[in-house]
């Protein structure tokens, strides 16, 4: 990327794009970004993965935002792509001069073909980066200004084992249900398999069907298993909301008859076995500005921050055997038990994750407990924390549970998760909740986040102390209030 070019770069990186539930003509955008130096105008990225008006490509467009400031029109060069794995243009990129009304988009309807980005070095571990670089012909002195932004789809993934006992006498009339819950033991699916035909060469049939409106996509994957274990392909399906209600089928690529012919390798014991593997996606997890660079980064520091980049992102299998170990229970050697759920979990890793439990696992040889009590952190909050030990992910992190998270990061010492929950935090204050992470950040003694909470209460100073909110933390934590209110006139 020709980061060197006075002007702004927008980069966007969007995880688990192959789950985005927009069909032809939808769209998802990317989080707002102001150019100060272009008139303070305020503008996004608008991409429709399968395409605004042709399903086979994606269409990439700039916005420049109604309410954006400045005048009525403004001219700008502009160009975007996409990068690959390594951070480089995919060739051919898109570069123009246009002027901007505002509410107005422009750029490319047939911008790249689906198949090129997905089945390239484009979309690795299914997350596609757009870039957009943005200046003004011939103005000089201009910032030279990077921001980069995230917009990640919530995946949930559910593998398992579906066996179909009596396979070879099932008739046309009988169903097969198997019932998909959530990590949280939730119902997100049914599938139900069936047989159709005229009973020469019956067709093997499975049904998705689902109440829940919260998915708002679903892909099936189909395995079928041998007498050894092996597996082969037997089918993909892809359903959206409305498929779901409707009982969308998929038919499997094997007949009943085929399988039958060939019984003692694909129905020992008469049992029909498939491996299931399901992707929902129900709603954006994240969307925001990560970080904004001001000025130029060196040739050497942006090979560093690439490689640091590439070697410290889990690799996706890794993840998902580590995430089903954990799910699974597989050779637990310990429990951590709560007084309304009980967690099995591996000493190992809890162990290498948090010193606490490391030095608890160390008293409990000589004690052979084989458990540890937590009395203090609700289950929800263990199983988020638990899940984020194995896998180093977060899911679906919310306004309401964060709090709980990072007090019990805090606790066990997990110190990623506990900056990854600050940085959460920070990133969602607003005038009526900012006291509440005040007083988070100063019990726990964490200098970043109350300072960077203290930033956000004196750059909203009337709005916060006028609140109900804040006259609260008066009469309950006076000194505390007293020393935030008190940096505005040391910080002016």
């Amino acid at each position: 990327m020709n980061f060197e070019r006075e002007g702004y770069t927008f980069v966007w990186k969007i995880e688990n794009l192959s789950c985005a539930w927009q069909r032809v003509g939808k769209k998802i955008e990317s989080p707002i970004f102001t150019l100060d130096d272009i008139k303070t105008t305020r503008w996004r990225l608008v991409l429709y993965p399968k395409g605004q008006n042709i399903g086979n490509y994606i269409s990439l467009y700039l916005k420049r935002l109604e309410g954006s400031k400045g005048p009525k029109r403004i001219a700008i060069d502009y160009e975007f792509s996409f990068l690959t794995g390594d951070g480089e243009i995919l060739k051919p990129n898109f570069v123009s001069n246009d002027t901007f009304k505002k509410g107005q988009a422009k750029g490319a309807s047939q911008f790249k073909m689906r198949d090129e980005m997905f089945y390239s070095k484009c979309v690795p571990e299914d997350i596609l980066t757009a870039y957009c670089r943005i200046w003004i012909n011939g103005r000089k002195n201009m910032s030279r200004v990077k921001i980069f932004a995230i917009t990640i789809i919530n995946v949930d993934k559910a593998s398992f084992v579906w066996d179909i006992e009596n396979f070879s006498k099932m008739k046309i009339s009988q169903r097969n249900a198997y019932a998909i819950k959530s990590a949280h033991g939730d119902r997100m699916v049914t599938l139900e398999l069936f047989l159709t035909g005229d009973g020469c060469n019956e067709l093997i049939n499975i049904n998705a069907r689902s109440y829940n409106k919260n998915i708002k996509f679903m892909r099936f994957n189909s395995f079928l298993l041998d007498a050894t274990g092996n597996r082969f392909n037997s089918g993909m399906q892809e359903f959206r909301v409305k498929d779901l209600l409707a009982g969308k089928k998929l038919t499997l690529l094997v007949s009943k008859k085929e399988l039958i012919e060939k019984k003692n390798i694909y129905l020992p014991k008469d049992v029909l076995s498939l491996n299931c593997e399901c992707d929902f996606s129900t709603k954006i997890a994240f969307e925001g500005v990560e970080r904004i660079e001001h000025g130029i980064s060196s040739p050497k520091f942006r090979k560093e921050a690439r490689a640091e980049n590439v070697l410290s992102t889990p690799s996706v299998p890794l993840t998902d055997a580590l995430k089903s170990m954990f799910l699974e229970g597989l050779f637990c050697d310990t429990e951590l038990r709560t007084p309304t759920q009980t967690f099995s979990a591996h000493k190992n890793i809890l162990s290498a994750r948090s010193p606490i439990f490391k030095e608890m696992f160390r008293k409990d040889i000589e004690e052979k407990t084989g458990y540890i009590n937590i009395t203090d952190v609700e289950g929800d909050t263990i199983h988020r924390m638990l899940l984020y030990m194995y896998t180093d992910t977060l899911e679906d992190l919310k306004w309401e549970t964060a709090p709980a998270l990072y007090l019990a990061a805090d606790k066990y010492q997990i110190l990623s998760l506990k900056s990854k929950c600050s940085a959460f935090l920070i990133s969602n204050l607003t005038v009526n909740n900012a006291y509440e992470v005040l007083i988070l950040a100063d019990m726990h003694q964490d200098k970043d986040l109350k300072n960077a909470v203290q930033d956000y209460i004196l750059q909203n100073e009337k709005a916060v102390f006028c609140s109900s909110e804040w006259q609260h933390l008066m009469d309950t934590h006076a000194k505390l209030a007293a020393e935030t209110m008190c940096l505005k006139y040391y910080k002016n």
